[in-house]
């Protein structure tokens, strides 16, 4: 308790460094980038920056991002954000044009059989091929029979990481491609995360920004509470390793390049700086936060409204805030919680930890 008191106080040492302002977020579905949204959120405030966001809902996903989709944006006077982290299918000529020349871009990966068993709850009622598949085993045995390329929503069925980098989700695997994609996008972005190895993640994305301790501090949003993920056999780990052949490219690829970052930062380091960022998380967790909250009850909405917490198979875990906080603390427990609000005739897009006790890739495995 002591050193972590030592290092919680170093980290709010002021960096030699200077922060980065500007930061593109390219959000990708269920993969915990809603509570990365919530530090870009809290950050932008702090710090009085301006945020690219969309005219309607999100940048006209899953359409190709285009600049006409930024609310109040006008490219001949020559205006830029410091800020965008909505949902858009990945478009760089058309980013770099909203954005200043020295944004830091950041993406965030997942495993692709968690994602694929996440994505079938969440998505179920939305990717046809979900929606006609009788549970998910059923469309880990065939899944073919279930899906046709090209219908609107069914890129949730596959390949959807690949998908939101803006490129061809029902393209035949080929090495060659694979390899010329993941070169194009180590070029456009420079940081990586993963979300099934997020504090790790944190620890570097704070390093990278010249951030803050609390800059990079969250609580997780839009996680399910009423079901525990799948655990499948060593088979069906296959079956949809090959069915999300480039989703599995890409993330082999950043993995590997992802321990490299930590090999460099340095082991005993991270695992410091992890045990840091876990103890203040908790520290804020026990000021903000009621002890097993539940989530609400939420009717069906029609027409224009909100609808959060429960969506196809799955219910959604709600902070609530204690009751006896101080002005101040209330204030920043109200951040910590700010969540992204989507219209109810389109699901949100719900992120949620990995399944915990099920095979991970681990360093250059």
């Amino acid at each position: 308790d002591a050193f972590l008191n030592l290092k919680l106080g170093s980290w709010h040492s002021p960096r030699l460094c200077t922060p980065k302002t500007n930061v593109m977020f390219l959000k990708t579905h269920k993969t915990a980038s809603c509570t990365i949204l919530n530090l870009l959120y809290r950050f932008g405030e702090k710090h009085n920056l301006t945020f690219a966001l969309p005219k309607g809902y999100h940048f006209d996903y899953p359409n190709f991002f285009n600049s006409r989709s930024v609310k109040g944006f006008w490219w001949q006077n020559g205006q830029h954000y410091n800020m965008m982290s909505s949902h858009m299918r990945f478009n760089r000529p058309e980013v770099q044009s909203v954005m200043p020349a020295d944004t830091f871009y950041i993406s965030i990966l997942r495993h692709p059989v968690s994602l694929a068993e996440s994505s079938f709850n969440y998505f179920h009622f939305l990717a046809p091929a979900f929606k006609h598949s009788p549970s998910f085993e059923d469309f880990i045995a065939n899944p073919w029979k279930y899906y046709i390329p090209y219908l609107r929503f069914n890129h949730l069925a596959r390949n959807m990481l690949w998908f939101d980098l803006g490129f061809d989700h029902n393209a035949e695997f080929s090495l060659q491609s694979a390899q010329s994609v993941v070169a194009e996008i180590q070029q456009t972005f420079h940081f990586i995360l993963l979300a099934d190895y997020f504090d790790q993640s944190m620890v570097l994305l704070r390093d990278a920004l010249c951030w803050s301790l609390d800059d990079v501090v969250t609580f997780r949003h839009n996680a399910r509470t009423n079901a525990k993920p799948k655990c499948l056999s060593p088979a069906q780990e296959e079956q949809l390793k090959k069915w999300n052949a480039l989703d599995w490219y890409l993330y082999q690829s950043f993995n590997k390049t992802f321990w490299e970052k930590v090999e460099r930062f340095g082991k005993r380091r991270m695992d410091k700086e992890v045990a840091i960022l876990q103890a203040r998380r908790e520290e804020l967790q026990n000021l903000c936060l009621l002890k097993e909250g539940k989530p609400p009850k939420v009717k069906q909405s029609l027409g224009q409204g909100v609808q959060r917490c429960q969506t196809g198979y799955v219910t959604m875990m709600k902070h609530t805030l204690n009751s006896n906080l101080s002005i101040s603390d209330k204030e920043l427990c109200s951040r910590m919680i700010r969540e992204e609000y989507e219209p109810v005739f389109y699901p949100s897009f719900m992120d949620e930890a990995p399944c915990q006790g099920c095979p991970q890739l681990g360093p250059y495995q």
